[in-house]
């Protein structure tokens, strides 16, 4: 339970952090891949007005939070 409070809270600053300094995406962070947390994850991510990709790179472990990120397209760009 601790482990996911503290996923959650650094998920909360990473989104906060990456859309006020303009970075357009940013990794989910580290643990395993849940159903529980990809919900929030999501939710986060939509909140910032993007989308949970996985990274894509040949031989990562789709179980790993870590191989996904939050896509944020660029204001003005299309996709």
């Amino acid at each position: 339970m601790r482990a996911a409070a503290g996923l959650l809270l650094a998920l909360g600053l990473v989104a906060c952090a990456t859309t006020e300094s303009g970075v357009d995406s940013y990794t989910l962070g580290r643990g395993l891949v849940t159903y529980d947390a990809m919900v929030r994850a999501k939710g986060d991510c939509a909140a910032v007005g993007g989308e949970v990709r996985p990274k894509g790179v040949k031989g990562e472990d789709p179980a790993q939070m870590s191989n996904y990120v939050c896509f944020i397209p660029k204001k003005g760009a299309t996709s």
